[in-house]
């Protein structure tokens, strides 16, 4: 995650957790400890976890829940593969059985 990704997630927190102050240093720490999560799955975990938690999320539970967050979507696109796939084999009305060999 880049130092202005970061600064939207605390930005976020920081709109939604009155108490919750952001400066320079704070934010060069959650940098530097979120550099190795993706964006698009931080984002929505922490937008998850303001709707389930009354404090403020501590980094680990936005990097577990990150991480959560790209398994769910690794598996949506794998039952979408999977899904266009039975598609394909039924394409033009030609129903077959799909052999177990």
């Amino acid at each position: 995650m880049t130092n202005a990704e970061t600064a939207k997630i605390l930005a976020t927190l920081a709109a939604v957790y009155q108490n919750f102050q952001v400066s320079d240093f704070n934010q060069k720490i959650w940098a530097n400890l979120l550099e190795d999560v993706d964006f698009r799955f931080a984002l929505p975990a922490t937008k998850k976890l303001i709707k389930s938690c009354k404090y403020v999320p501590s980094i680990a539970e936005i990097i577990e829940t990150a991480k959560i967050e790209k398994l769910l979507q690794f598996e949506r696109q794998e039952e979408l593969k999977i899904e266009s796939c039975g598609n394909n084999q039924l394409s033009g009305g030609n129903a077959r059985v799909l052999s177990s060999d």
